[in-house]
Order: structure tokens, then sequence, then C-alpha cells
């Protein structure tokens, strides 16, 4: 089994949709789009579509 270090990485990211549900997001660096919940968004900012924002990213572990 490979042993790797899961190191959070600090990525930016711009609001590409947003709704009362959820925000999608393009990854900077052309990484993807991830869609997260609005509970998961701290912040005390109004959202909007075009906003700069930053999540911390890792690999995901499986076989736990």
């Amino acid at each position: 089994m490979v042993s790797i270090d899961l190191i959070p990485q600090l990525t930016k990211a711009k609001i590409t949709e947003l709704n009362e549900t959820a925000v999608k997001v393009s990854i900077k660096g052309r990484l993807g789009v991830i869609t997260v919940p609005l509970r998961w968004i701290i912040t005390e900012k109004a959202l909007a579509v075009g906003q700069e924002v930053e999540f911390y990213f890792s690999y995901m572990k499986a076989g736990l």
C-alpha cells in the first residue's frame, strides 16, 4: 500500500453559480468544478457570482 501524506492545500476558485441551497465554483488552474452546500460556506459577506473564494483541498482516501 502506498503511503501518502494528506496535507490540505489552500486553493482558489471563482463562484460560477449560486442558488438557495448550493454554490458551484470553478477551481483555478483548470482543476475542475465543485458544487457544495451553502451550509459549508463560512463567511459574513454576501456571496455573488464572479466572487473569488478559497478552500482547503486534499486527496480522498478510501478503504477506511
